[in-house]
């Protein structure tokens, strides 16, 4: 197995990264890597759901989708990510969490930490979760990859992540909320996470069989960046890829008040309702104008900013209005 030097931070390259990896390499391939403060979220997911709409209408982390399944993890300073990219011989189960999680098990062990696989793919510590892992197959190759939570901020987790949200009807998977925490918190002595990752690193290579590191070319590291800005910053990926949904709510303004329903394709209002008591001519010009836009806060806030009677609303309101759409 061949290590692969990841030495971007940029969360939008380094999934592409593993997505072109996984495409165009042939070698067995391990990483360890670290993002900026994200949230990233399964293939399948809907971010909506998942993250509450005040922290995206005000940017307070980035969301950004993967190619892999399973739920919304923080990625993020204090905490490791690790894939493995490989290779599966002709019989072999190409999803395997066992397979790749036992050598991050007995590293642990090594420091006196007992991790235990709980669920189909995390690892906990006394009943704590500390990593969360995901798979994706493309032909003969498998990636599977993993959060190690070292020392990250979990109150930043916490307060954006979303409970469950009875107001969408949706084929979306849900993320399996649990408690989690710290490795560093279980340590019985003193380590820094640079020299946690250089022995997880030694051991896991130790494990498969060290091959030697290989590096990204100008080449890859452009082609790389392209798919990053053409796929994984786009709205189309992150949002339009969500499984069709409705979103059926009452909202309430100084104006008017009524139930609103939203039905939502690729990510774009297809059609927009609302049902009054009163017959309101503001609230008809809202949904009016919800048509064919975005569903996301920060589309939506700018819709509404442009409405005729958006001058009456103050800032506030306004985004409590935006809110109240999700």
């Amino acid at each position: 197995m061949f290590f692969l030097e990841k030495k971007f931070d940029d969360p939008y390259f380094n999934l592409a990264m593993e997505e072109y990896v996984l495409r165009n390499f042939d070698e067995d391939i391990f990483m360890l890597w670290e993002n900026t403060d994200c949230l990233v979220i399964g293939k399948h997911q809907n971010p909506l759901i998942e993250i509450k709409p005040e922290c995206l209408l005000k940017n307070s982390l980035p969301v950004i989708r993967r190619i892999s399944g399973g739920g919304t993890v923080f990625h993020g300073k204090g905490n490791i990510n690790f894939t493995f990219i490989c290779n599966s011989d002709q019989g072999e189960d190409k999803v395997n969490f066992p397979k790749y999680l036992a050598p991050v098990i007995a590293y642990l062990k090594t420091l006196r930490i007992i991790a235990t696989i709980t669920g189909k793919n995390s690892l906990s510590v006394n009943g704590l979760k500390i990593s969360g892992n995901a798979a994706h197959v493309f032909k003969n190759r498998s990636i599977h990859h993993g959060t190690l939570l070292f020392d990250a901020g979990l109150s930043t987790l916490n307060a954006c992540l979303a409970n469950e949200n009875e107001h969408y009807s949706s084929r979306a998977v849900a993320s399996v909320r649990a408690p989690v925490t710290n490795i560093l918190g279980a340590l019985q002595f003193a380590m820094t996470q640079n020299r946690f990752e250089n022995e997880l690193k030694r051991f896991v290579l130790a494990h498969f069989g060290n091959e030697g590191i290989l590096e990204l070319s100008s080449g890859q590291i452009s082609e790389i960046s392209k798919l990053a800005d053409t796929k994984y910053r786009s709205n189309e990926w992150t949002f339009g890829y969500s499984p069709d949904y409705t979103l059926k709510k009452t909202i309430s303004t100084n104006q008017f008040s009524g139930e609103v329903i939203l039905h939502v394709k690729k990510g774009l209002i297809e059609e927009a309702l609302i049902h009054t008591k009163i017959n309101n001519d503001s609230a008809q010009v809202l949904v009016t104008a919800l048509k064919n836009q975005w569903h996301i806060p920060e589309k939506i806030i700018e819709t509404i900013n442009q409405l005729p009677f958006a001058g009456q609303l103050d800032k506030s309101e306004r985004e409590q209005l935006t809110l109240q759409l999700f």
